[in-house]
């Protein structure tokens, strides 16, 4: 099944490209966070949502979209739980570089420096979270 995607006919709405990229995200709720339209149409292109729309339309399966769905939701929560604030977008480089620092650690190493690696109460705090109904919980990857 493909998402459907609505188009907003307005002339009055359409006319500010900003507020016409916002409400043309608020279609692709189910994979981008609502919470953070008004800054996701500040950075994205007319051509970047239409891109998106047309993925979600077009290209990308149900079980895709719960993945990527399920994705953002991760690093949504990654972001709060390591740094006590919302993901930032686009991300600054030295929080992806935190991010590739707790998820691609090396787990002989942990063994003797409890400090390498996602720390731990970082870890403790995703285990709890369910993302998008899921049963399955989230947990970081050695």
């Amino acid at each position: 099944m493909k998402a459907v995607i609505p188009n907003i006919p307005s002339p009055t709405l359409l006319a500010d490209p900003e507020t016409r990229r916002a409400l043309q995200l608020d279609a692709l709720s189910a994979i981008l966070p609502i919470d953070r339209r008004d800054r996701l149409a500040q950075l994205l292109t007319d051509d970047d949502v239409e891109t998106l729309k047309h993925l979600a339309r077009e290209g990308m399966g149900e079980n895709t979209l719960r993945a990527l769905a399920s994705d953002l939701a991760y690093l949504e929560a990654w972001a709060l739980t390591a740094t006590g604030s919302p993901l930032p977008w686009p991300a600054p480089e030295a929080l992806t570089l935190k991010f590739v620092a707790h998820h691609l650690w090396d787990p002989a190493k942990r063994e003797t420096d409890l400090n390498h690696g996602m720390p731990a109460a970082v870890g403790a705090g995703l285990r709890p979270r369910r993302c998008c109904g899921s049963k399955a919980r989230m947990r970081p990857r050695p």
